[in-house]
Order: C-alpha cells, then sequence, then structure tokens
C-alpha cells in the first residue's frame, strides 16, 4: 500500500481513495447547533475546575522550568464560521525563530522539551482550551481548529479540544515518521487534512449528548482506537524513519 493510499484508508477503514475539499458546507445535528450543547461544556469544565486549575499550575510550573520562554503557547486558528481566535496551548517546544512559518510541525528531537514529550505522549498540552471553552471559542467536542493556511472548509459550530477524528489520529506521528521528510507536507495537507475533515463532518452531522461525553470518555481515559477506524500502528511500514531524527506532528492537530 502506498503512503498516500494508506493515510486515506487509515481515515475511512476502507479502500483508499484520493479525497477532495468539502463542495458543500457541513450540516450539524441539533446537538451541535444547540445552546444545550453550550450549557453543557460550561457546566462540565466550571464542575472540573478544583481538579483542573491545580493541574494547569503545576504543568505550566513544570513548562516555564524546563526550558526558556513562556508556558502558553497562543497561535492564531480559524473558529465557527471562518472567524479567527487565538488558541492557547502549553509550550511542548523551544520557541521558534520569528523567520519560522507555522503548519506541519517537523522538528528535530532537540527541539522539543522534556516536558512537552511528556505532554505530547498524553495529549494535555491542550488543556489550557478549557479557557478557550469558557470564552467562546471553543467546545469540549468538535472538529479541531486548523490554522488558515490548513483549513478546507469552514464549520458553522464551535471547534473541539477533541473529537472523532482527533482519536483515529492521535498516533498520526507514527506514521508521519515512516514517511520520507520531503513528502510529509503533500501527504499531511493532500489526504490527512482531507480525512480528518470528512470525519469531523460526518461525526457533526450526527452528534448527540451521549456521543459527545463517549468522545470525551474515551479521551480521558487514552482510548485512542476508533470502532471502525484504522490506526497507524495497523499500517505495514511505508517508509522507515528514524525517530531519534525527527518527530513530526500535525501543529493543527
Amino acid at each position: 500500500m502506498s503512503s498516500p493510499d494508506a493515510v486515506v484508508a487509515l481515515a475511512n477503514g476502507h479502500a483508499a481513495q484520493d479525497a477532495a475539499p468539502p463542495s458543500r458546507p457541513a450540516q450539524l445535528s441539533a446537538w451541535s447547533a444547540s445552546r444545550a450543547k453550550r450549557l453543557f461544556d460550561v457546566a462540565a469544565v466550571c464542575a472540573l475546575a478544583p481538579l483542573l486549575c491545580p493541574l494547569l499550575l503545576i504543568i505550566a510550573a513544570a513548562v516555564r522550568l524546563s526550558s526558556p520562554g513562556g508556558a502558553i503557547f497562543r497561535q492564531t486558528r480559524i473558529g465557527s464560521h471562518g472567524r479567527p481566535f487565538t488558541i492557547l496551548k502549553f509550550r511542548t517546544m523551544v520557541e521558534a525563530t520569528s523567520d519560522e512559518e507555522p503548519g506541519l510541525a517537523c522538528a528535530s528531537a532537540g527541539r522539543i522539551t522534556a516536558v512537552g514529550l511528556m505532554l505530547r505522549k498524553f495529549k494535555v498540552d491542550e488543556l489550557p482550551q478549557v479557557i478557550n471553552v469558557l470564552r467562546g471559542d471553543m467546545s469540549l467536542v468538535g472538529p479541531r481548529p486548523r490554522i488558515a493556511a490548513q483549513q478546507l472548509g469552514t464549520f458553522p459550530c464551535r471547534p473541539g479540544i477533541t473529537g472523532v477524528a482527533t482519536l483515529a489520529f492521535a498516533r498520526e506521528d507514527i506514521l508521519l515518521a515512516r514517511l520520507p521528510p520531503e513528502g510529509l507536507a503533500h501527504v499531511y495537507h493532500d489526504h490527512i487534512m482531507p480525512a480528518k475533515h470528512r470525519l469531523d463532518s460526518d461525526y457533526m452531522a450526527g452528534a448527540t449528548l451521549l456521543s459527545d461525553v463517549q468522545i470525551l470518555v474515551r479521551t480521558v481515559l487514552g482510548c485512542w482506537r476508533v470502532p471502525g477506524v484504522l490506526q497507524p500502528s495497523d499500517l505495514p511500514a511505508v517508509h522507515l524513519a528514524s525517530r531519534s531524527e525527527v518527530i513530526c506532528r500535525g501543529e493543527a492537530v
């Protein structure tokens, strides 16, 4: 199986085929478009605040002390109806130089801090986005917000901290590490991004309170295998790259 074919198969579990950008706006279920979903998000974050606040402070201190720079990484992402907002994440890498462009983050292992490696492994670098949820920029569950260069189409809903595509591609670095560096941008932009958009579109069209809760539980428990969706570990190696030479991650994941 070729690398592009493997990526598309990863997304839909069927015969691989090239994915095209969406031709019509995403459809939302009644729950996805409801005020009840917003109330659920705010209530859940507030209920967990006694646990989240100490954890956020501890992680922020660890990030701050592990390397020069602030604890929080800020980046402009595209939100509901195409409106930009500033997303918050714990910084996991040494601060980039001013001439580096955002996009697919592929860097040497030395660029990622020791604390950052642990945060990425357990996906807790996304925790500051609970502040985005309270601000109204994001939801707990929804399509991941992208940078403008990676935006295939707009969603008429708030982007999420986690979602079905987030779970399905939680370990996409395993697949990306098998690809030659010169082909990463092509595979990510032409295959992984459309596959993620398709998964998110399908989920948001049928999402319910119960399905959102299930996504949240799977995220917290680290159950990142989505039924019916292949994972990177299921795929044969298409190109073995040294993990000590490059660590790749879609910055917009």
